[in-house]
């Protein structure tokens, strides 16, 4: 990234930022959590506090409690709206679109969490919050959530709470469509399945985009994950299909496909594999480390840099699918689009906030800056 070419990009991507003014409108469903961040406490004296730094660290702790039990004492950083649907709104939001936002957020009564959401958000509460628990490291975080009220959340459940009449309103009013999360709600499937059928199919082919992601799918059966897969690739009929997957879950993906391939084949090789099972215009995969996009032309790929002290981790991801989706909209070429997704989601860990078009655009400088 400190070539000179890569430094002209990101001067012109920054450029073209400040100036940008949206009358999108954006469609992001389905989830909700109450999230809960935490650090973890390695030793104390007196109200002095040293962290476990690394996952491995306290995974170790951890195994010499086997057999005796212990405590694990936390620290409470903040209570924050979690969830990719409502995280990725703000994410949106902040950037200046008009966003709605399809989840389970309070019901009958939005949570109080949520309505710190940015104001061009509006809310559509469909059901009540998950719950979770983030343990936050430097290298990474460890999540535990109760999702239990999702048992029961299902497409018949979002005709019911908000009528299919209003659906296809917020559909039409949108240009993007993002459908989230599918793992940790039971009924996404149908969900998407619905929403495709008697939302989307029956308005015709309008060129709209939409934008899919699985979060980590080792809790669901390879049935399962290919399914999804198809009903994604149904919806290219209707227009621009992304889906989005970190290095973990190309794996778990890769393994679920029928005739997936070597097992030690390279995350770009498995990448290709999954575009290969599947009808999309681009499959976005985002390392820590870097992004790459596979589509019919091939494969692109973009050198990111990580965040030495991060403020926050929880929703790294999601603003990176934020940042993606703006250079869809913007209709950017594909490496300003990836370029744009790991501004988003670097400077929302360094700085603890989703960036405004402006903080982006700074942040963008700062990385040629910092060479």
């Amino acid at each position: 990234m400190a070539s000179k070419n890569a430094n002209n990009r990101l001067g012109k991507l920054s450029q073209k930022l400040k100036n940008q003014k949206f009358e999108q409108s954006i469609m992001i469903g389905f989830d909700g959590y109450v999230d809960s961040l935490y650090e973890v406490i390695h030793k104390k004296s007196g109200t002095e506090k040293q962290y476990f730094k690394g996952i491995s660290g306290f995974a170790d702790h951890i195994k010499t409690l086997s057999g005796k039990s212990g405590q694990v004492e936390l620290s409470l950083k903040e209570i924050k709206i979690g969830g990719n649907a409502p995280i990725m709104s703000q994410a949106m939001g902040t950037l200046g679109f008009q966003v709605h936002c399809l989840g389970t957020l309070g019901f009958p009564k939005i949570h109080p969490v949520f309505e710190d959401l940015h104001a061009n958000i509006q809310v559509h509460s469909l059901e009540n919050p998950g719950q979770s628990d983030a343990f936050e490291f430097q290298d990474g975080k460890l999540i535990f959530s109760d999702c239990g009220s999702f048992d029961d959340f299902n497409w018949e459940k979002v005709k019911e709470r908000k009528g299919l009449d209003k659906l296809n309103k917020i559909y039409l009013d949108s240009q993007l469509l993002a459908a989230v999360d599918w793992v940790n709600l039971p009924h996404a499937s149908d969900i998407w399945q619905g929403l495709l059928e008697e939302v989307v199919k029956p308005n015709g082919s309008l060129a709209k985009k939409f934008f899919f992601d699985l979060c980590d799918p080792s809790r669901k059966s390879n049935l399962e994950i290919r399914e999804v897969l198809q009903i994604i690739s149904r919806y290219s009929e209707f227009g621009e299909v992304t889906l989005g997957l970190n290095e973990n879950e190309t794996n778990i993906v890769f393994e679920a496909l029928e005739n997936p391939g070597k097992k030690d084949s390279s995350t770009e090789e498995k990448a290709k594999a999954i575009f290969d099972n599947m009808t999309i215009a681009c499959l976005l995969i985002h390392p820590v480390n870097r992004s790459f996009a596979v589509t019919q032309k091939g494969l692109v790929q973009v050198e990111g840099k990580l965040v030495k002290e991060p403020k926050i981790l929880t929703g790294g991801g999601d603003n990176f699918n934020a940042g993606y989706a703006l250079g869809a909209l913007l209709e950017l070429e594909m490496e300003e689009r990836l370029l744009l997704g790991m501004g988003c989601s670097g400077a929302y860990i360094q700085n603890g906030k989703s960036p405004s078009l402006v903080e982006l655009g700074n942040y963008l400088e700062s990385w040629m800056e910092r060479g």
